[in-house]
């Protein structure tokens, strides 16, 4: 498939915005004034085969990318071995486990 590079800019920055909406929404939630004050957090959509970074918010941390690209690619494994249920639509998944590759909420 093969898009015009306007309609791909144009798809990038909803995906951008949406992170940047889910950034909000996490920093509005947040008990602790390290994820909300500090920023210790990121937000990112990743692909379902195989834990790619499709898009980030601007906000929060970038070093937590490539931990969450792992994470990310460890839980798409544990669905793909039976491990964790599959998503249904409207899902999302939470991660804080040390052993998949974060210490954070992820």
């Amino acid at each position: 498939m093969s898009l015009d590079p306007i309609t791909l800019t144009v798809i990038q920055a909803g995906l951008s915005q949406v992170c940047d909406e889910m950034d909000l929404t996490f920093s509005r939630a947040a008990f602790s004034p390290v994820i909300a004050e500090a920023n210790d957090r990121s937000d990112g959509i990743y692909s379902a085969e195989d834990g790619s970074l499709i898009a980030q918010g601007a906000g929060g941390l970038p070093v937590f990318v490539g931990t969450m690209q792992d994470s990310t690619r460890q839980l798409v494994g544990r669905i793909r071995d039976g491990l964790t249920l599959p998503p249904e639509e409207g899902d999302i998944y939470i991660v804080n486990d040390p052993y998949l590759g974060g210490t954070h909420l992820m």
